[in-house]
């Protein structure tokens, strides 16, 4: 087994990629077998997953009134069809208009590589631009004591 610095390789983002979906399968496995190694990790996992909990509760938006019964009303006219779990397949409407059969092959969110970079991109951006708020906001709370220790020392000359 390899050593691994675990606050690096959680501040690479892989716990957000993992709970998103967009890690790879290697990435997955790997995330797995560390999991129940490291206390910190399960930590940062469940830490992340709770923030975006209260991020989706602060940001929900009620359906439009009467969606419940309109939604109730087409599953009434709908025939009941039951399929075993192992046979669901997706749908895809053909350019011909019918529709072809795809198969599901995972539960998780696929994405392009492209936005997988961009995400893991602002992600790491925004944690710089919050440091780099942090540091400037010390330095501003810094130089205005550095005025008023002045302004008291000069105060204190005149008088």
């Amino acid at each position: 087994m390899t050593i691994v610095n675990i606050e690096l390789y959680i501040q690479s983002g892989i716990v957000e990629s993992y709970v998103l979906g967009l890690a790879t399968p290697a990435e997955v496995q790997e995330f797995e077998q560390l999991l129940p190694h490291f206390p910190e990790l399960k930590d940062a996992l469940s830490d992340f997953e709770y923030q975006l909990e209260l991020f989706a509760i602060d940001n929900e938006v009620p359906p439009p009134p009467g969606s419940r019964e309109r939604i109730e009303a087409r599953l009434r006219e709908m025939p009941a069809v039951r399929r075993p779990v192992h046979e669901e397949r997706r749908y895809k409407r053909g350019s011909t208009g019918e529709y072809i059969r795809v198969d599901a092959t995972s539960d998780q969110i696929k994405v392009h590589k492209y936005w997988r970079v961009a995400f893991i991109t602002i992600f790491i951006l925004s944690k710089i631009l919050l440091a780099l708020a942090i540091y400037y906001f010390i330095e501003y709370r810094h130089a205005q004591k550095q005025i008023i220790n002045m302004e008291q020392q000069t105060g204190k000359k005149t008088s």
